[in-house]
């Protein structure tokens, strides 16, 4: 199964900072709600950490785009509540033949794009070849040979080979589903104001300022959204979100750094289960770190306990496996992960010389102190580090170049499987690596083609193995999605990658 890479990086990017922190912090899942009949009305008002890329979906990389273009752009089938399974979207009901070869979808016999005209299976067809075409994501679905359209509301994908972890890939934001022929538009004036079947419709949106959006009035689940208004503005410097929020000017904070985080009241800062996996890559372009036992060292050797309670206090937790928790079908590797043993790394690297090492990382608290801890791991098994603060997007750029020895990276799933971010491992050429992932291909051939519960499981411990036994990275920590949240807000439940549905969420008036 040939995949060239897709540009998901950034939805995978969770680097953030941490300080001091103190306390617990409510769980994601209603987010300590007071409860109550739900009103509607009023308006929500956001923080997003990064800029908004705009609606088109091939070219959305960011988790904060992915929930803003999802509550247009509505996908056939959606994350549950917290992540961990998926939910009807535009398609009220979805199934496969006998060998998993066909997936047949039944559309919501409601569901109308927000001018009014229902959604049709040949606006899905459409939507289909839209998304194969697609630089980026569209190798994700290629394993799509037709998309038929059996009568107004059922479609049949015809798939390439048995592919029973394509629903989980049609709640991607990239999976999106337009009008036939973007209604009759040239695809640029499209994207710019888009047309979508999701609870809203978009009044304006800029990158670095403002997204407005507005109730769809022709919305299939009944009674949402249940806001007159959604304002999203990028917060660029986040200092000021903990006024913002203590103050009422802002109802949500996303994907707030621990820093913040600690100077909020606890029961403004609302905490996923531990998922985003930071991890340290290795360039196997290095001479030294061709050899997988240097790498394997090199996971023996660090402090995971100081990585966890000092870089991410209170947030985070040692790895139990390269691949992030919290996922449906996780297992653990065959054998236990990494942990620090230096004993077991100096015996593994054995005379063999490795240095220095330069460490790519991003300059903020928590990314400084991820390295200053790497630095004084390695140097106690005689690797000298050298430290290369920079920016996020410096440091994907020398990523993407294959400039750098070590690299201090995050990544998460970004649909209810265990097997995403595996794909994402692979698809990136090992997460940047170099390492071989021809194994890691053959097993995700094997998942997709598996219905069970025990036999994806099991294939999910191969693959944990394989990431153990020739590493393409170290994973450090699995850390806490955080969101700040104002007393008023109500409805509102999280995914471990941090993402929300905007539809649900109400306001105590």
């Amino acid at each position: 199964m040939a995949r060239r890479p897709v540009a998901i990086s950034l939805a995978s990017l969770a680097l953030v900072g941490a300080l001091a922190l103190t306390g617990c912090s409510q769980s994601a899942n209603g987010g300590g709600d007071a409860g109550g009949e739900p009103v509607h009305g009023g308006t929500l008002t956001a923080a997003r950490a990064n800029p908004f890329e705009g609606f088109e979906l091939d070219k959305q990389t960011l988790n904060s785009t992915f929930q803003l273009s999802q509550a247009v752009i509505e996908t056939l089938t959606r994350p549950s509540e917290d992540g961990m399974s998926l939910a009807p979207g535009l398609a009220e009901s979805w199934e496969f033949n006998d060998d998993n070869t066909a997936l047949t979808l039944h559309l919501e016999p409601e569901a109308a794009f927000s001018d009014g005209t229902p959604v049709t299976a040949e606006d899905v067809v459409f939507s289909v070849e839209q998304w194969k075409a697609g630089p980026n994501y569209g190798a994700v679905y290629a394993v799509v040979d037709k998309a038929e359209a059996s009568d107004e509301k059922t479609v049949v994908l015809h798939l390439a080979y048995p592919a029973t972890t394509l629903p989980a890939l049609l709640s991607w934001s990239s999976a999106g589903v337009v009008p036939k022929d973007f209604g009759g538009r040239k695809a640029a004036d499209f994207w710019q104001s888009p047309i979508g079947a999701g609870p809203f419709v978009v009044e304006k949106w800029s990158a670095n300022g403002e997204v407005v959006l507005k109730p769809n009035r022709h919305y299939h689940r009944e009674g949402l959204p249940r806001v007159d208004e959604v304002v999203s503005n990028y917060a660029a410097d986040p200092n000021s979100i903990t006024l913002q929020l203590q103050s009422g000017q802002l109802d949500l904070a996303d994907e707030i750094t621990p820093v913040v985080a600690s100077s909020l009241p606890k029961n403004m800062v609302v905490q996923a289960p531990e998922h985003i996996t930071d991890n340290l890559i290795f360039n196997t372009k290095h001479a030294a770190l061709k050899d997988p036992k240097v790498r394997q060292a090199i996971g023996y050797a660090l402090d995971y306990q100081a990585l966890s309670d000092t870089a991410f206090r209170g947030y985070g937790v040692p790895p139990v496996g390269a691949l992030p928790t919290n996922s449906e079908y996780w297992a653990p590797p065959g054998k236990p992960y990494f942990t620090e043993d230096q004993a077991k790394a100096k015996e593994l690297l054995g005379d063999t010389r490795v240095g220095p090492l330069e460490l790519i990382y991003v300059n903020d608290p928590s990314g400084s102190l991820v390295a200053q801890i790497t630095q004084d791991s390695l140097a106690k098994i005689g690797i000298e580090v050298k430290l290369r603060g920079s920016d996020a997007g410096t440091m994907l750029g020398a990523m993407d170049e294959g400039d750098f020895d070590l690299a201090a990276f995050a990544y998460n799933a970004i649909s209810p499987d265990a097997s995403d971010p595996a794909t994402f491992i692979a698809t990136t050429n090992g997460m940047y690596s170099g390492v071989s992932t021809d194994r890691l291909f053959e097993l995700l051939s094997k998942y997709d083609a598996v219905s069970g519960a025990e036999e994806k499981e099991a294939l999910i411990s191969k693959m944990q193995d394989n990431l153990f036994e020739d590493p393409p990275f170290i994973a450090l920590v699995h850390r806490s999605a955080l969101e700040g949240k104002g007393a008023s807000v109500q409805g509102f439940s999280m995914t471990p990658w941090g993402n929300y549905d905007l539809a649900t969420v109400w306001k105590q008036q």
